[in-house]
């Protein structure tokens, strides 16, 4: 639970003070590479290298000065404090965001993958060795091991992006270049994209907060059920990512109905696979859970079940949100997940106590239908004023 606690501390600050900048990159520099023109293709890539450096040394520092202020209103322990500390001292590595669009643009999916993977190991290595050696692991121990394996991971990234964008593009030329024509819309597009990071916040990063108003035992419980729910997004987010320059190059081509109808080919697909996974994921949890975690978590196996089932129907639509974006709707989707999610919050906090983990899977699923409506209502406008001899 502090584990838990302290990380997300990171993650929060991280999206309020650091702008990434990855899809605006894509979204323009998939554009300026189809029509050709490559200085333009330069100044995108620079202007997203500035912006992610400057802010990951200004959102570390600010994020380790503020974790004492926040940890004494909330009544963290000292440890748990200098934990958000140490965790936060990875924010001055997360400028792999344009390394990271460098990467999908020329589909080096495989590098991500690889970089992914090593981290993993790192971190699964050192904790093993550690648990080995002395019996027992302390929080501050993990926090440590996690963060270097992060840091080597961004920084893993940045190597492979140079060594990729060097094959095709001259570094001294993407030092010396000016700035395109449209780089206040560049700016503006990912202003508003970390807008939408921002207003994401509640349903990615407070739901362990809200949890922690019952206790931090169930935090525990809570966070391994979001675990094993992430081995379903593993898999939209994966296509996710690969799929948005895909779906930039068709609006760029002025394809954008035909984006429309890949997404809605994944989603079928995805409820059927994601679907099956759930249901024996989640009827066997009762065996599994007792086995592998105890019984204070096989008693809540049916919270894990309606957990999954839920998120295997949001996870259906994973595929609207890249596409979305590829319409240059990134002021729209931060509003609409600024409204879907000011409604979770009211609900979750004031649910919370009353019905305990399984109000909030349902506050969540809430959520998730409210920007996922909001979102197709308004691409179906969008192309029916496009293309009006098409039906929706």
């Amino acid at each position: 639970g502090s584990l838990v606690l302290a990380q997300s501390y990171m993650s929060i600050m991280d999206i309020l003070l650091n702008i990434q900048s990855w899809k605006s990159v894509i979204q323009y520099g998939q554009k300026a590479i189809i029509e050709k023109k490559k200085n333009d293709f330069y100044g995108y890539v620079k202007i997203g290298c500035i912006l992610d450096i400057s802010t990951a040394i200004f959102g570390g520092i600010i994020a380790i000065l503020l974790a004492s202020t926040v940890g004494n209103i909330l009544g963290w322990s000292q440890e748990l404090i200098a934990c958000s500390q140490i965790f936060s001292i990875t924010i001055f590595s997360h400028f792999a965001g344009t390394p990271t669009a460098i990467l999908r643009i020329f589909n080096k999916f495989n590098l991500v993958a690889i970089q992914k993977i090593i981290s993993a190991i790192i971190k699964l290595v050192a904790l093993l060795a550690i648990w080995l050696w002395k019996s027992s692991i302390s929080v501050t121990a993990a926090v440590i091991i996690y963060c270097i394996g992060d840091i080597i991971g961004n920084l893993l990234l940045i190597i492979f992006a140079i060594y990729i964008f060097k094959k095709k593009y001259n570094i001294r030329k993407l030092v010396k270049a000016t700035l395109p024509k449209d780089y206040k819309q560049f700016i503006n597009f990912t202003l508003w994209g970390t807008l939408s990071d921002i207003a994401d916040l509640p349903i990615g990063y407070f739901d362990v907060f809200i949890v922690s108003f019952l206790s931090i035992d169930l935090v525990a419980v809570y966070k391994v059920f979001k675990q094993i729910g992430a081995i379903l997004s593993k898999v939209t987010s994966t296509i996710s990512q690969a799929i948005l320059p895909q779906f930039s190059y068709l609006s760029a081509q002025g394809l954008k109905a035909r984006g429309y109808d890949v997404v809605i080919k994944i989603r079928n697909s995805l409820l059927i696979i994601l679907g099956a996974f759930s249901l024996i994921i989640g009827l066997s949890s009762p065996i599994w859970l007792n086995i592998f975690y105890g019984s204070s978590y096989a008693k809540y196996w049916y919270i894990l079940l309606v957990y999954l089932l839920t998120q295997t129907a949001l996870l259906s639509y994973t595929m609207i949100h890249p596409y979305f974006l590829s319409l240059g709707k990134s002021k729209q989707m931060a509003l609409y997940l600024l409204i879907s999610n000011i409604i979770y919050m009211i609900l979750a906090v004031s649910l919370i106590k009353i019905g305990g983990l399984l109000s909030l899977v349902i506050c969540i699923f809430i959520q998730g239908v409210i920007i996922i409506s909001l979102i197709v209502y308004d691409v179906k406008k969008t192309l029916v004023k496009e293309t009006p001899q098409l039906k929706y």
